[in-house]
């Protein structure tokens, strides 16, 4: 077993990542969206705010969401902030990082814009930090050892990933009707997948089953689901002494994916808020367990960073 505390940042690492992809897309679709009605602008944009858990603004535009969400490096869940955190974690992790993925990260982070945005440049930028994203995950994938330290940051990016597609799907009930689906199936990257494997036959229920139970999309929750226990299957191998934390982390995600892949497909859509809100929870659940039984820290610290200047 590593170190407590480069388990924790390449745990940590992970997580900013892929939250700063799954941003990225989450403010392409919402965009997209506006495109096609922007009467709702308002109240589209205070429910994406909502999702995301940033509170505190009134009557919210687009440029406020590109603000708070994109480039506000005061805003711990802007892109700018989890690309900023994920240096900094990967820069207390070095040892362990191959020189490739470390230069992604620092280039990467050296490239964020400086200063504010339109909407004009908005999709360019988006369209950049979801690239550099899966830049990330291709380096790493072929150039790291599949040790611990691998497990720690796929266990990470796996949890980020279920929980944040959970969002987008809420975002489908939040804004209310089957239009929207198309719009999340897109933002997921999934839209063309969900074609070929629907035939074509577009409606709530399906692109739902979709996003939430195929584990064959590798951007479902179900998948996230499956490999997030695969990661911690592993790591509960190679560490002797574990204090059964990772069994009981273990045993929530099993319920969840029991929970979602027998509930009936209806129910699931005319319940989302709450199906969705459920993911959320034990994620978190999950990532503290693993804070506990891993980490030198005795509680957990979410988006604190060590100051990137």
């Amino acid at each position: 077993m590593i170190l407590s505390r480069i388990a924790e940042s390449m745990f940590w690492v992970g997580r900013y990542v892929e939250r700063a992809e799954d941003t990225a897309r989450l403010l392409q679709t919402h965009l997209r969206l506006l495109v096609e009605d922007s009467s709702t602008e308002i109240q589209a944009s205070a429910n994406l705010l909502a999702l995301m858990s940033v509170e505190g603004v009134e009557d919210p535009t687009h440029t406020d969401l590109l603000r708070l969400l994109a480039y506000d490096r005061r805003e711990p869940s802007s892109i700018f902030s989890c690309w900023a955190a994920a240096r900094d974690n990967a820069r207390r992790a070095r040892e362990v990082i191959p020189l490739d993925l470390w230069e992604c990260i620092n280039t990467t982070w050296h490239q964020l814009p400086s200063g504010g945005f339109g909407v004009a440049r908005a999709n360019g930028f988006l369209n950049w930090a979801r690239e550099r994203s899966a830049l990330f995950g291709g380096i790493a994938r072929g150039t790291m050892v599949r040790d611990d330290g691998w497990q720690f940051l796929s266990l990470g990016r796996c949890l980020e990933q279920a929980d944040m597609t959970s969002r987008l799907v809420a975002s489908a009930s939040v804004s209310g009707g089957a239009s929207q689906w198309p719009s999340v199936l897109r933002g997921c990257g999934g839209h063309d997948a969900f074609l070929r494997t629907y035939r074509g036959v577009h409606n709530d229920a399906s692109a739902a089953e979709f996003l939430i139970r195929d584990a064959r999309f590798p951007r479902s929750i179900m998948h996230g689901l499956d490999a997030a226990s695969d990661c911690l299957a592993k790591l509960a191998v190679s560490d002797a002494a574990g204090s059964g934390r990772d069994l009981q982390a273990r045993r929530q995600l099993g319920q969840l994916r029991s929970r979602l892949e027998y509930a009936d497909i209806d129910d699931l859509v005319a319940h989302l808020d709450e199906e969705m809100g459920a993911v959320q929870d034990v994620t978190a659940s999950v990532s503290e367990l693993v804070t506990r039984q891993y980490f030198a820290a005795g509680d957990q610290h979410l988006w604190v960073t060590e100051g990137t200047r």
